[in-house]
């Protein structure tokens, strides 16, 4: 197992009433580690809140007061937010886009859900029958991060959706490469008989416009579900891809599967197994040549975890390690709605003590990304329930040498 050093934990971001999740950072040119993130609307995990800014000039120690780029609003969401530094120096945010409706009709009885019902929002007991994704965005900055273009819509098409996790690359002739999954015949990231396929969108006008160009995985047999790709240029010019893996019908979460490219993302090796679980994944290169890929650990004992490889291509769970353990409430005190997502959305998720091997809800916890400063110590980034009496998620940052 790899051995880690001087590890340090720091707190990103914790709101008082809503949780704070889904992270990713990245180091400017300028040095700066600059994150962005989905701040739920809720105090628990919807995917319908708002994009938001954060950012650290001392390695990941402390953090900016939280900007929002991406505002919510009464029908609007967004969620799933990845950050990017062009060549130039323009910051392009990717994220995903939702419709968050209320009932238009009278009902003629009362909704399933009595959850959630809140001062701000009003009651949206029905919205997880209404919910809808609207698009993948993206938004443009000249100055830093200061101001931000209008979204501008990404065309995924023939995919009907297409989920971001991660921030977009840059290849040395300019254009720019977006993973995202998604389905040809669905809107949802579940049913309609079609398993999720990763593909690459690309730009050659700066962001401005975009296009289907390869597809990552798919799998026509609808067995495995191929997801929430994180891309990586190596040295030698091959371009690297983890995607996180479920297998249907159960939906159970299998190892990482890596694909590879060595004509710049126009065409992919067949998905291979690693020895890796976990899920997603982050991954850079190191200063001195190495390469580190990140995940988080849903499972006991729970938390972040990560992997080195010598040449980006070879990974191995021997050289696993761990970021941080945990993250996992233990107790709750009011029962709370259950994740708007999957086919149980609406129900509750009961107050008392936490199963850690049913957690419920609870067991989101990481989504990690990681980058490297100048003097070699790597923060990685995730996000984990605190110990409140009704805990929310809140931003970690990690930092250690390898």
């Amino acid at each position: 197992m790899t051995k880690i050093t001087d590890i340090s934990h720091h707190t990103m971001v914790q709101y008082k009433d809503t949780c704070a999740n889904q992270t990713q950072v990245r180091k400017l040119k300028n040095g700066d580690l600059l994150a962005v993130f989905n701040q739920e609307r809720y105090p628990f995990h919807h995917d319908t809140g708002q994009t938001v800014m954060t950012r650290s000039k001392d390695g990941g120690i402390t953090w900016s007061e939280p900007t929002v780029v991406v505002p919510w609003s009464q029908t609007t969401g967004s969620w799933d937010c990845g950050i990017c530094e062009l060549n130039d120096g323009t910051l392009i945010i990717n994220f995903n886009i939702c419709g968050f409706f209320k009932r238009g009709m009278k009902p003629n009885q009362p909704s399933w859900a009595n959850q959630p019902i809140t001062n701000e929002w009003g009651d949206w007991t029905w919205t997880f029958k209404t919910l809808g994704w609207l698009g993948t965005y993206v938004i443009k900055s000249k100055d830093g991060g200061s101001t931000w273009s209008d979204p501008i819509p990404v065309n995924v098409r023939p995919l009907k959706h297409g989920g971001v996790r991660s921030g977009c690359w840059q290849l040395p002739n300019g254009g720019i490469l977006m993973g995202l999954y998604g389905r040809i015949r669905g809107y949802e990231e579940e049913g309609e008989g079609e398993s999720t396929r990763s593909a690459l969108m690309r730009s050659d006008d700066g962001g401005d416009n975009w296009e289907y160009y390869s597809t990552l995985a798919y799998d026509p047999a609808s067995i495995i579900d191929y997801e929430e790709p994180a891309l990586l240029r190596l040295r030698d010019g091959r371009l690297v891809c983890f995607m996180r893996t479920h297998r249907n019908p159960t939906s159970d979460a299998h190892n990482m599967v890596i694909v590879v490219s060595d004509d710049d993302g126009f065409s992919w090796s067949p998905p291979k197994w690693t020895n890796i679980w976990g899920y997603p994944a982050d991954l850079i290169e190191l200063i001195d040549g190495r390469y580190l890929v990140v995940y988080g650990y849903r499972r006991p004992p729970y938390g972040t975890r990560g992997v080195i490889s010598e040449d980006g291509i070879n990974w191995d769970v021997k050289n696993e390690f761990i970021i941080r353990e945990g993250g996992i409430p233990g107790v709750v005190i009011k029962d709370r709605p259950s994740s708007s997502l999957g086919g149980d959305a609406g129900l509750l998720q009961n107050s008392g003590s936490i199963d850690i091997d049913h957690p419920g809800v609870f067991q989101h916890i990481g989504y990690p990304t990681v980058a490297q400063n100048d003097d070699g110590t790597i923060a990685a980034c995730y996000h984990e329930w605190n110990d409140d009496a009704n805990p929310l998620q809140i931003l970690k940052c990690t930092r250690f040498k390898i």
